[in-house]
């Protein structure tokens, strides 16, 4: 269903399924309203939705069943044990600098805890403005230097054919750890760029490859992020570490002689303390790489923030202190909007590296140190980011013609390659329709791109390649529908537009680049209770597939003073009543919905969030003490049609 009303946006609201509801209600004994969430993220049958519900750790599958682990495993404990130097390979973004964490720690408390010895471990990760995404030959030639004889791959390597093989000549086993598409070189813009790869799967010059997403994988859930996958080998590790300390005679390589003995899914009781607390990094990828929070997702999310929450680790509660989160409940909007954009700071416009110190230190004063390096580097990145949006928005509105371009393509030689992705998802939130930011560098450009739900950005730019048979248009591309990156001349940039904009037109409409708002439940005001807002609290944690609830209830009207509050008014606060139920409101950026309010004499159609009460300043606004409303809940305004 559509609302469509006097709203600069298109609501839409699924169908309703009242069979499936009085199923799932029944069978779970939850209300027909919490029954018909489920369905609309997608669970559609009584035990989808209860194991969703339930999100126990028991329900994670067994890593062993991911392709490549158990040799991988061996050979890292035998690296282990013979004090060979073992170097972990990460990326630049939270996702990678959580996981080069995660693996670190766990190889050193392996190390400790089975061996009493310090072993030679050290990680690397990648330069973005000089080296970019990925594996390099040039790192790995600085690694065999150093002595690496193992290289772990984390959140990065699927693709990486030329270097897998470099790293055999130089007798280095190199075990790769990914969460990307095989075949796919990912390239979005804050992640390098590279040209798309043919090969169906797989890296055959790596000792071993890790990755849910190969066609020979047996792991039940596609989906992990990359610091997932270093979750599920740091398992597989204590597993193949245990097995091996109560079997000292070897047995377990009984499989040599035709017998195969099944897996120990036991660790110790120490290395069971380290995953429990390393589940918190987990969720630290997991939330800030925006993969889907269902299944093994939502199970790591979940437990891992209550981890981040509860966490022993200096470096995390610097960061929760830093962050103004220090003895707070941590949800996974802190991960995304408090904790990772200041790990990705680091990654950004500094030193990717010290998220990694900062994840990995021992001692509290150390933590704080790196904190506060990476608060005044996360301050950093929001001025160029501000700059660069300011500038960004100033050459749309002077060079582009909104009302003829189905998207927006800008390019600058100031801009900062680091932040252009942030940036392009802000003009994307504004202008609503695709955008390509490309800093220039002397004759070259790197380009990010974001886009609107209803295009698909790499199939544009694959169908743009189309368009030259006789030479490529850009360097190189690479991504997702969403997100991608791109590399190309400075002197073909225009041309790239006016292509880009005729591909845009041929698979785009008006209607198209209309902001839509996702509803889930159209309800009366009466539906909203406490008790159903703790009811709906155990789809927590939100994320990417499981967004928070939006409700849309019509024919409401405002009541009391209507305000204007915040910087320069861009909030919004008023009573809404529909019959004799009333509840506070409060909408961020809405300040210039007042005067549409006020002239449609507050009567209007709202859609909104649940949540607590918070901000004493945002309370004392409603200063009308006469009428009836519920405690306990406030309406947070997406929108308002009048």
């Amino acid at each position: 269903m559509i609302i469509r009303e006097l709203s600069q946006k298109k609501w839409v609201c699924p169908p309703l399924n009242v069979s499936l509801q009085t199923e799932i209600s029944d069978a779970l004994r939850v209300s027909p309203l919490l029954s018909q969430l489920l369905i609309n993220r997608g669970l559609t049958d009584v035990e989808s939705a209860k194991i969703f519900l339930q999100s126990n750790l028991s329900l994670l599958s067994d890593p062993m069943l991911l392709p490549d682990i158990k040799k991988s495993s061996e050979r890292i404990i035998d690296a282990l044990s013979q004090g060979e130097k073992i170097t972990v390979y990460g990326d630049y973004d939270v996702d990678g600098i959580s996981a080069t964490a995660l693996m670190v720690k766990c190889l050193e408390t392996l190390s400790k805890l089975y061996w009493n010895q310090q072993s030679l471990i050290d990680y690397y990760i990648p330069d973005r403005l000089e080296e970019g995404y990925g594996l390099s030959v040039s790192a790995i030639e600085t690694l065999s230097e150093r002595g690496a004889k193992v290289i772990i791959t984390v959140d990065c390597g699927v693709n990486s054919f030329e270097e897998a093989k470099f790293a055999r000549e130089k007798g280095i086993d190199l075990i790769i750890t990914d969460h990307h598409e095989p075949g796919d070189k990912l390239s979005d813009g804050d992640k390098g760029t590279g040209e798309q790869n043919s090969v169906p799967c797989g890296c055959d010059y790596a000792f071993g490859l890790i990755n849910p997403k190969l066609t020979t994988s047996n792991y039940p859930f596609r989906e992990l992020a990359g610091v997932g996958v270093a979750f599920m080998l740091a398992w597989a590790l204590g597993q193949v570490a245990s097995a091996r300390a109560n079997d000292p005679a070897g047995l377990e390589k009984t499989e040599r002689m035709g017998t195969v003995r099944p897996p120990n899914k036991k660790v110790a009781g120490e290395f069971k303390d380290f995953l429990m607390d390393a589940i918190g990094l987990a969720a630290l990828g997991t939330i800030a790489d925006v993969v889907p929070l269902k299944q093994e997702n939502r199970i790591l999310a979940k437990y891992g923030l209550s981890a981040l929450q509860n966490s022993k680790n200096p470096g995390i509660n610097a960061l929760k202190e830093i962050a103004g989160l220090k003895d707070k409940t941590i949800r996974s909007s802190h991960v995304g909007f408090n904790l990772g954009p200041r790990i990705n700071a680091a990654g950004r416009v500094g030193k990717a590296k010290k998220g990694v110190e900062l994840l990995t230190a021992k001692c509290e004063n150390e933590a704080k140190e790196l904190a506060e390096y990476l608060e005044s580097e996360n301050k950093r990145r929001q001025k160029i980011q501000s700059e660069i949006l300011k500038s960004a928005r100033q050459q749309i509105l002077n060079d582009v013609d909104i009302d003829s371009k189905m998207a927006i393509i800008i390019s600058d030689d100031s801009w900062h390659q680091g932040v252009i992705g942030i940036v392009a998802s802000r003009l994307v939130s504004e202008f609503y329709r695709p955008v390509i930011i490309i800093a220039t560098d002397g004759e070259v450009g790197h380009g990010s791109a974001r886009s609107i739900p209803d295009f698909n950005l790499y199939n544009a730019l694959l169908k743009c390649q189309e368009y030259f048979t006789d030479r490529k248009m850009l360097i190189s591309f690479g991504g997702h529908a969403q997100a991608a990156g791109l590399k190309i001349l400075k002197k073909d940039i225009p041309e790239f537009e006016e292509v880009f904009n005729t591909v845009s037109t041929e698979q785009m409409e008006e209607e198209d680049l209309i902001p839509t708002l996702n509803i889930d439940l159209e309800v009366k005001l009466s539906s909203i209770s406490n008790s159903l807002f703790k009811e709906i609290e155990c789809l927590f944690p939100h994320g990417e597939g499981n967004q928070v609830p939006v409700f849309a209830t019509r024919n409401v009207k405002a009541v009391g003073q209507i305000r204007r509050f915040g910087v320069n008014g861009n909030h919004l606060g008023f009573y809404v009543r529909q019959g004799d139920v009333s509840f506070k409101t409060v909408g961020f950026g809405l300040g210039d919905k007042m005067e549409d309010l006020k002239q449609n004499n507050g009567n209007c159609s709202i859609a909104y969030v649940l949540r607590r009460p918070f901000r004493r300043e945002i309370n004392s606004m409603y200063n009308n003490n006469d009428m009836m409303y519920k405690d306990g809940v406030e309406l947070e305004l997406k929108d308002i049609s009048t």
